[in-house]
């Protein structure tokens, strides 16, 4: 197979270029479909229309005032004072940038790759299921992934041409990430790593141009961004790049310095707690064999020396076990993420990679930041079971979403090579009558594969979301129609319902004592799942009789009920 040859056809300007503007139609096509078929806001959702509401209204502190970053809830709020509908003014944002993201990745792809190889790249991501759930969604993530791919580009082309311009506007891109997302802080340590470690040894005369060029990039990072690390070191008293978590804490450390300053924090009661408590003291006693004095002088007895050397040989082990479950997790949620069928196509262009002589530092670049990224992720995942969470449970597919968009251009030069192999191979066949006139064409063979790819990727695309989740605006809706209270009080275990109803959300925080505490805080309605009803099904049944609350409504009305289903209860007495 020979080697693809790198095309550079710069001869077209923006707008003349038809790829982009079919690329447009089809990535605005389907996230306004999806959009549409998504029957359910997210819980997160909430918090950023209730942020933007307050800075449309002027009121920055209370915008502020939310754990997550502002950027997402700012442009809202700057197109809410045209389109008076927060919800559809969410939805429009995330679709824009989502679109934007495809379409940036294509000009980026187009100067590395060649222009159809791009495309073919570009399409791939437009279908992508990730990516366009998350640009369907009320949420920040493909706000993020948008400026998340732009300093990353701009970041390799301000490396590679070495022009102070294309790091200004990474530091600024960098910004916009990071006020999106915390995570975006991290392209600039990766572009002032390579703004280093590149040509050092080739070119000696540039370490002044380096400094200059890295002073930009962090200038240009902080005038955009500082205002809001002011303002979160006013609020929580500590220098942080977020009010959810320490620094130390973003790279996975923090809760283990903690832990090992005062091992009573984490007590050994068993499963996870258990895990935490051997993973903290054996780094402390692995520090300590480093010196079998310390060990000797902790042993009146031979025989309890070596019985601490096989307690340390089991803490040892069950260190590693941790780690290594942590590793694979990681891995393992970034191929699912991935998609298993597109990562046998980055495979195979990977190995095609490797036979391309020009700009083979893209892909190193590019593998850089995803390892740098998954490395962070792995500790937060040891940061979660330290304090006490599922362990699987972190990352989610939106923090490695935007790990898999680079990686997608290796998915479309695989899909590329695949189709001149298959052309190179059958273009002489005679037993493919019918198709010997299409194999003629190359690049019609590499469209055929093109679709065979996202035909495999359409069912998930396009299925609808969050449709067993209905029930939870139906009834919703039916409070909103129905209670005689402005802003009735619902006790629930999700805000969505008390946003679809217009009133005041109370948590439930657990299903046994719910009766009860729907009463003591004097709430109107009380919602409670199938899945929950079971279990106090006996006590319901016992307050309905004694007159203490009523059935108002249950979703569906008619059909068999299910795990999904819904049942509203009206408090009567207080």
């Amino acid at each position: 197979m020979n080697a693809i040859a790198i095309e550079n056809d710069n001869t077209k300007s923006f707008f003349k270029d038809r790829y982009i503007w079919l690329l447009l139609i089809i990535s605005l096509s389907v996230r306004i479909y999806l959009s549409v078929f998504t029957y359910v806001i997210k819980n997160d959702s909430i918090a950023f229309m209730q942020n933007a509401k307050f800075f449309a209204s002027g009121d920055f502190s209370s915008g502020l005032g939310h754990d997550y970053h502002p950027l997402y809830s700012l442009i809202m709020a700057v197109l809410y004072k045209v389109v008076p509908n927060m919800e559809l003014c969410g939805t429009i944002v995330s679709v824009f940038f989502g679109t934007l993201t495809v379409i940036v990745f294509y000009l980026i792809g187009k100067t590395v790759f060649g222009q159809k190889i791009s495309f073919v790249s570009s399409v791939i991501l437009a279908f992508h299921p990730y990516a366009v759930r998350f640009s369907a969604d009320i949420i920040s993530d493909s706000t993020y992934f948008f400026f998340f791919i732009s300093a990353l580009g701009s970041g390799y082309f301000a490396i590679t041409n070495r022009k102070l311009i294309l790091f200004a506007l990474t530091g600024i891109c960098s910004a916009l990430a990071y006020l999106a997302r915390p995570e975006g802080i991290g392209i600039i340590i990766i572009v002032a790593f390579w703004c280093v470690l590149k040509d050092c040894i080739k070119i000696k005369m540039l370490w002044k141009e380096k400094v200059v060029s890295i002073l930009i990039l962090v200038v240009s990072f902080l005038v955009f961004s500082t205002p809001y690390l002011i303002y979160i070191k006013k609020e929580t008293g500590l220098w942080s790049l977020t009010k959810k978590k320490k620094l130390s804490d973003l790279a996975g450390l923090g809760k283990v310095f903690e832990t090992l300053r005062n091992d009573g924090l984490v007590k050994e009661e068993g499963g996870k707690e258990k895990e935490v408590f051997e993973l903290v003291v054996s780094e402390k006693v692995l520090a300590a064999t480093r010196n079998d004095r310390l060990v000797r002088e902790g042993s009146d007895k031979k025989g309890n020396y070596w019985r601490d050397i096989i307690k340390q040989i089991v803490v040892r082990k069950s260190v590693y076990k941790i780690h290594l479950n942590g590793i694979l997790h990681v891995i393992k949620k970034y191929l699912s993420t991935f998609h298993p069928f597109l990562f046998i196509f980055a495979i195979i262009g990977v190995v095609n990679w490797t036979r391309i002589n020009k700009k083979r530092f893209f892909g190193i670049y590019v593998a850089s930041a995803i390892l740098f990224y998954l490395i962070i992720l792995y500790r937060l995942n040891l940061t979660q079971l330290a304090h006490g969470d599922n362990i699987y449970k972190y990352p989610s597919r939106r923090h490695l979403m935007p790990l898999v968009i680079p990686a997608v251009s290796f998915v479309g030069l695989g899909a590329y090579t695949v189709g001149e192999w298959i052309h190179g191979k059958f273009y002489n066949c005679n037993f493919i009558v019918g198709f010997k006139e299409l194999l003629k064409s190359t690049w019609m063979v590499q469209l055929i594969v093109l679709m065979v790819v996202v035909s495999v990727l359409l069912p998930k695309t396009l299925k609808s979301q969050r449709f067993d989740k209905r029930g939870i605006k139906v009834v919703g809706q039916w409070i909103r129609i129905n209670s005689h209270k402005p802003s009735p009080a619902i006790l629930s275990d999700s805000s969505r319902n008390a946003y679809y109803a217009g009133g005041k959300h109370i948590q439930m925080y657990g299903i046994n004592d719910a009766l009860e505490f729907a009463r003591a805080r004097q709430t109107d309605y009380m919602i409670i799942m199938q899945r929950d009803y079971e279990v106090i099904e006996k006590e319901v049944l016992r307050y309905i009789k004694d007159k203490k609350i009523e059935l108002a409504y249950k979703y569906p009305e008619k059909k068999p009920l299910n795990e999904c289903s819904v049942f509203l209860y009206k408090v009567l007495h207080w």
